[in-house]
């Protein structure tokens, strides 16, 4: 039978972790609501420097368990044993997990409430665990190794986009699953059971060309009011019954806001009057309103983000989102000032999935999953069918009723240079039930970013070096204001004007990989050179990818390299696509209790 004893990889131990920290919403001071737009008035708000918000995360050296029931079910009563990274217990006297009920449940050292025995350095309780599943999964460990015998199978440990161990795994002998014995109990993602073109980053031409689905402005074919347009999102997002706003009106009020300028978080916004020539005025109107039925945005990709639901604690970068992740649409904008050509102006849906429930969540990966499947063609009739019945479930009206408009919508950011040449801009609009505009898109701060002036200045490095533990921990968030209440600190527009120079900086920082985490989590920084992406998007107008997202679209093995532009003697591997492969198969097929202990809060916006 073989044990799952540490092994190195990559030169590193790996250990599970479980985020046991509470982060405050990344878009303003966790005290005010996160879908609110930040504007210049909110600079009241507090502007202490960003502490870490709770503990380091937990990090579990091995997890076992042992069935206290006669008979081994999906719900087995069981005594969970759980020893921590050596140091750990002299930070942690107790953490929680999530057993396969769905129950939170607490690991102790103190020698009650199920712990055995206090101070042994063994946290310990009595929670409900899903043997069956994990039968399942050496059953799907031994299948693995028969088609593939010479390929070792591993699990990968990621800290935010990079593996920092990986472990082997095997599979468990079944005379081990009997009560009275200790079980390991440990996560496995087959990332060859996921193909990521079909089920986590889509843009094969027969979806986002699907005649029924979608709608092409330049040739004016396909489905004006299909359930991948741009006309229906924003319809569904106006949800006109609930708010008596007509879709028309909704989406004019939004575009609007480029043709004027705006404060957020006292930066100024200047104006892209070019929105009006390009894309208002070449709109046709209905009545005065525009005609939605002739949305000048055209499909690019669906994009999976179940990622982004890791761990137990607050999901997704704002706090905003569900366990089960964000699910996304990029549109390019069609310029028809001069004939007609699809633009680099990408419009970013990002929906809130709204499913929090475990068995919801499984359920969900396992859709996804399930259009990886052998004989599933994508771009078939039948593949598109299945994909529409996951999309569907998230963007219609009423989807998330105690959200704004009811919409799951957590926020829409554009990525543009079409307005102005130079320099490409980032911008970020939610929705909020109150505020100057409700229940209408507002420009917000973009979250996780810095005013673009902070740049290389003794502020950013004070930031850096302040919160350094919290940002190592993944655990930061970016305040409105810093280090004092009159210094506005959050920003409202990256641009770039050139991929060299995006990236964030400043003498004086202690630790680069502290830099490293906060300039890689900006927009502009994601967007430039901290991740390498040197034509500014990670999917363009024509739905090209990145070299960081593109690297492991064909082999998730693969590593996207990048050099770090301030150590230039270091290298940096991304396995973007690996790390959302890897947690699809984990999710689809593995119980609630292993998710809970093994995966670790994403903390990135892109």
């Amino acid at each position: 039978m073989a044990q799952w004893s540490s092994k190195k990889f990559l030169g590193l131990t790996w250990s599970g972790v479980v985020a046991v920290s509470l982060l405050a919403g990344c878009g303003g001071e966790g005290s005010m609501d996160p879908s609110a737009p930040v504007q210049d008035q909110q600079q009241s708000a507090t502007a202490e420097p960003q502490e870490p918000s709770g503990l380091p995360a937990v990090q579990i050296e091995s997890l076992d368990a042992v069935p206290l029931d006669g008979v081994l079910s999906n719900k087995t009563k069981s005594l969970l044993k759980a020893r921590l990274v050596k140091g750990q217990e002299q930070i942690h006297r107790e953490f929680p997990l999530e057993d396969d009920t769905g129950a939170l449940v607490t690991l102790r050292d103190d020698g009650n409430n199920g712990d055995e025995k206090a101070g042994d350095l063994i946290f310990s309780a009595i929670a409900n665990v899903d043997f069956e599943s994990h039968k399942k999964t050496q059953e799907r460990i031994l299948s693995f190794e028969k088609d593939n015998p010479n390929e070792r199978l591993t699990f990968a440990t990621f800290n935010n986009r990079e593996i920092v161990a990986e472990r082997a795994v095997t599979a468990l002998s079944s005379d081990i699953f009997r009560p009275g014995i200790s079980i390991p109990i440990f996560p496995v993602g087959i990332t060859t059971a996921v193909k990521p073109a079909q089920s986590l980053l889509i843009t094969h031409t027969n979806v986002v060309n699907d005649p029924t689905r979608t709608y092409n402005p330049c040739t004016n074919t396909g489905n004006a009011s299909g359930v991948w347009t741009f006309n229906h999102l924003m319809t569904q997002m106006a949800n006109t019954a609930a708010t008596g706003i007509t879709p028309a009106n909704f989406t004019e009020q939004w575009l609007n806001q480029w043709n004027s300028a705006q404060v957020i978080n006292s930066w100024s916004v200047p104006a892209r009057t070019a929105m009006n020539t390009k894309i208002l005025n070449p709109w046709p109107r209905i009545g005065g309103q525009l005609d939605m039925t002739k949305s000048p945005f055209k499909l690019v990709a669906i994009v999976n983000r179940l990622d982004l639901g890791k761990g137990t604690g607050p999901v997704g970068y704002s706090g905003r989102g569900s366990s089960g992740g964000e699910l996304r649409f990029v549109f390019a904008a069609a310029d028809k000032s001069s004939g007609c050509a699809i633009g680099p102006f990408l419009v970013i849906f990002e929906f809130g999935v709204p499913k929090t429930a475990c068995t919801d969540v499984k359920t969900w990966a396992q859709q996804w999953q399930a259009l990886s499947n052998t004989g599933v063609v994508l771009g078939s009739a039948a593949y598109n069918a299945s994909l529409q019945a996951l999309t569907q479930q998230v963007v219609v009206a009423n989807a998330a009723p105690t959200k704004a408009n009811g919409s799951a919508i957590n926020q829409i950011r554009t990525n543009e240079n079409m307005l102005i040449t130079v320099p490409w801009q980032l911008r970020e609009f939610t929705l909020s039930a109150s505020g100057p505009t409700p229940n209408f898109l507002a420009g917000n701060t973009t979250v996780l970013t810095p005013g673009a002036s902070r740049n290389n200045t003794t502020i950013f490095r004070d930031f850096v070096n302040t919160n350094q533990a919290a940002i190592l921990a993944n655990s930061y968030g970016v305040p409105l204001t810093f280090p004092i209440i009159s210094t506005n600190f959050l920003g409202a527009r990256p641009e770039i004007p050139s991929p060299a120079n995006a990236f964030w900086r400043a003498t004086g920082i202690l630790n680069n990989n502290a830099r490293h985490k906060v300039s890689l989590n900006t927009c502009d920084g994601c967007h430039g050179r901290e991740a390498g992406t040197n034509n500014f998007t990670h999917i363009n107008q024509f739905g090209g990818l990145s070299g960081f997202l593109n690297a492991g679209m064909v082999n998730v093995n693969n590593p996207f390299t990048v050099t770090d532009p301030v150590a230039t003697l270091t290298s940096r591997q991304f396995f973007e696509i690996r790390d959302r492969a890897q947690h699809l198969d984990l999710t689809a097929n593995q119980s609630c209790l292993i998710r809970s202990a093994f995966t670790l809060p994403m903390l990135a916006v892109h």
